[in-house]
This record gives structure tokens, C-alpha cells and sequence, in this order.
């Protein structure tokens, strides 16, 4: 069943994957998507649902290099890859997914990210 979002007097079904590759605060995600009105949700990391979806969500809690170590692992960098930077699909980082989105982050050691977004995530020395 699509969502219904009604938008300017207009109305738009919209299917949302959430990027599973182990280290997402996924249920809270779900938790407020439904909170919204949205029902339509996908967990996954396959290649046909985030290519029949409308959007994507990158959640994410933890270290940035072992998040890219993950997503390296499972080959959603090339999916992710293909469909964001191909098909010009919409994606949204939320928390350390924003982060993975950037060019690199020095968090664990140099690691690159996702390269989405033209930034380098650099960790606060004092805090």
C-alpha cells in the first residue's frame, strides 16, 4: 500500500527505503516515518527495492569507518552509487548517515565516504 502525502492540494504516493547495513537507528526511523503518515517503508539492502523506491534514507549510529567498512562489505556503496548518482534518486542522511555522505572523515583513521556531497567530516579534537 503506497503512503498518501498530500502536498499543494495534490496527492502523491511515496515508497521510502531505509539503508539496512547493520548500524542504523532503524526502528526509531520507522517509528517517527509512521508518526508522519508514512506506511509505505522498506528495510533493506538490495538492489531492486532502493530501484523501485521514491526515496532513500541512510540512517546511522556508530564510527564512521567501520559504517563504510559495512556498507563496502555488503556492496551498497555501488548501489547506493548506481541509483543516487545514476538515476538522480533523492537520499537523506540522518546522524552518522549524513556524515557518509561527505567526501571522507578522519573519525578512525582517514576513511573516504559515499562522495555524495562535497564535504570532509572532521572529528572535534577537545571536546
Amino acid at each position: 500500500m503506497a503512503t498518501q502525502i498530500y502536498c499543494r492540494r495534490r496527492l502523491f504516493y511515496m515508497k521510502i527505503v531505509i539503508v539496512d547495513y547493520g548500524m542504523g537507528n532503524i526502528r526509531s526511523l520507522v517509528g517517527a516515518l509512521n508518526y508522519l503518515g508514512v506506511n509505505d517503508i522498506i528495510i533493506s539492502s538490495n538492489f531492486e527495492d532502493m530501484n523501485a523506491c521514491d526515496k532513500i534514507i541512510l540512517p546511522g549510529v556508530g564510527s564512521f569507518g567501520k559504517a563504510m567498512e559495512r556498507i563496502r562489505e555488503k556492496k551498497i556503496d555501488d548501489i547506493l552509487c548506481q541509483i543516487v548518482r545514476g538515476d538522480k534518486k533523492p537520499i537523506l542522511g540522518i546522524c552518522l548517515g549524513m556524515q557518509l555522505l561527505g567526501l571522507s572523515s578522519n573519525e578512525d583513521g582517514l576513511n573516504l565516504g559515499l562522495q555524495f556531497v562535497n564535504g570532509i567530516v572532521r572529528k572535534f579534537d577537545n571536546i
